[in-house]
C-alpha cells in the first residue's frame, strides 16, 4: 500500500524512494520525456517539462548520482583534507573553499586528518575509492599523496611537505617574510633587543618558514634568539613560554607562529604577572578567534584565506580540464595588522579583564 507521497515501504520499514517509473506514472508521461527533462536535453515542450518537475517536487525524487556520476564519468564530489576542524583557520579555509563552488557544481567532501599520516593515509584511500574529482589537501605527509596526485587533480595549500613538492599545484601563504615583518616591527618600532619565538610542529613547513623568518631578523641584527618549539596544544606552548619567559628580565617582545603558540604565550605571560604591552609585547599569526571579552586586539600575520581558497580552486578547476599542464606554485601575501598587543593601538579597557595582563596605569 503507498503512502501519501505515492512511496512504498521496503520490508525494513524504510520508504522506498521514488523512482523515474514513478514519475512518469505521477506525471502521466512516458518514461523516456522524464529522462529527457531530467537530463535536460532540448526539445521538450514547456508544459510537459513543468508536469515532470512538477512531479519530481511532489515525490521527493532525488537523482541517484552513482549512476550519474558513471554516465557522466565524473562523481560530482571534490575532496578536501584538513589537519584539523578545531583550529579556527582551517575552518576559515573550508568556508572560503566551499563559498567559490555554484550550487549546481560540485560538492565539498570534508575529512579531518588531525594531523595523523595514518589518518590521512585512509581518507585518500577513500577519496580515490570514491572517485573525486579533484582534491585540496593541507598534508599531513601521508606515504600515497605522490600516488593519489598522479591519479586526481590536486592542489596543496597552506603547507606541503617535500615528497610532493614539484608534483603538485601549490598555493601557499609567504610565511617567512610576514614573520620577517613582525619581528622587525618589534626590533626595529618598539627597540627591543629580546625577541622570543613560541612555535608550533616544526615538521609543519608553514611553522618552518615563520622560524626561518624570526631567525633571519635575529641574525642580521646580531641578537641572541630565545626559542621554545615543537608545541602542538596551548598548554604545551604555555609550558615551554613559561620556562623562557621567566629566564628574561623585560622588556621583550614574543612571535607566536599561530593561534594556539598565542594562547599558550598569554598564559605564561598572566602566570608571570606581566603586562602587556609594557612587559611583553606579542605578535602572532592566524587571527585569535573570539576573542572580545579580553580587550586584546592582535598584531598579527593574517593570511587571506579568500585570496588563498579562490586561487585554489581556480588552479583546480584548470588543473581536472587539462591534467598535463606542468606544476604551478602560486604564493599569497599575507595581512599584518597592528593592534594593542605591541601597544600601536591604544589599550582599552574592556568590561572583563584578565588581571595578570590587564595594562595598569
Amino acid at each position: 500500500m503507498s503512502n501519501d507521497a505515492g512511496q512504498t515501504p521496503n520490508v525494513d520499514g524504510f520508504a522506498r524512494p521514488p523512482r523515474l517509473v514513478d514519475i512518469a506514472e505521477h506525471a502521466g508521461v512516458s518514461m523516456k520525456t522524464v529522462s529527457r527533462v531530467l537530463n535536460d536535453e532540448p526539445y521538450v515542450k514547456e508544459p510537459m517539462r513543468q508536469k515532470v518537475l512538477a512531479a519530481v517536487q511532489e515525490l521527493g525524487y532525488v537523482g541517484d548520482a552513482q549512476a550519474r556520476g558513471l554516465r557522466l564519468k565524473r562523481s560530482g564530489f571534490i575532496g578536501v583534507v584538513i589537519p584539523d576542524i578545531r583550529n579556527g583557520q582551517f575552518a576559515l579555509i573550508t568556508r572560503a573553499l566551499e563559498e567559490r563552488l555554484a550550487p549546481p557544481s560540485a560538492t565539498l567532501l570534508l575529512a579531518d586528518s588531525d594531523e595523523e599520516v595514518d589518518q590521512e593515509e585512509r581518507i585518500l584511500r577513500t577519496f580515490r575509492q570514491q572517485r573525486v574529482d579533484g582534491l585540496i589537501i593541507l598534508p599531513a605527509g601521508a606515504p600515497s599523496l605522490p600516488e593519489t596526485i598522479s591519479q586526481v587533480p590536486t592542489v596543496i595549500v597552506d603547507r606541503t611537505v617535500p615528497s610532493v613538492r614539484n608534483l603538485a599545484d601549490h598555493v601557499m601563504a609567504d610565511n617567512r617574510r610576514a614573520a620577517e615583518t613582525l619581528v622587525s616591527h618589534m626590533v626595529e618600532k618598539h627597540n627591543l633587543e629580546q625577541v622570543c619565538l613560541v612555535a608550533g610542529d616544526l615538521s609543519v613547513s608553514n611553522v618552518r618558514d615563520r622560524q626561518s623568518g624570526y631567525t633571519r631578523v635575529m641574525n642580521k641584527g646580531g641578537l641572541t634568539k630565545h626559542i621554545t618549539n615543537g608545541h602542538v596544544t596551548p598548554n604545551d606552548a604555555a609550558a615551554g613560554a613559561y620556562g623562557l619567559f621567566r629566564t628574561l628580565k623585560p622588556p621583550f617582545g614574543v612571535l607566536a607562529t599561530n593561534n594556539r603558540m598565542f594562547w599558550g604565550t598569554i598564559a605564561a605571560i598572566a602566570r608571570l604577572g606581566l603586562r602587556i604591552p609594557d612587559d611583553v609585547v606579542v605578535t602572532t599569526f592566524d587571527g585569535i578567534g573570539e576573542a572580545t571579552v579580553t580587550g586584546l586586539v592582535p598584531t598579527q600575520a593574517v593570511v587571506p584565506v579568500s585570496t588563498l581558497a579562490a586561487r585554489a580552486m581556480q588552479l583546480l578547476t584548470e588543473r581536472m580540464s587539462a591534467p598535463g599542464l606542468k606544476p604551478r606554485n602560486v604564493v599569497v601575501e599575507c595581512d599584518v595588522e597592528y593592534g594593542t598587543t605591541c601597544g600601536c593601538v591604544p589599550y582599552e579597557m574592556s568590561p572583563v579583564m584578565f588581571s595578570g595582563y590587564a595594562r595598569r596605569g
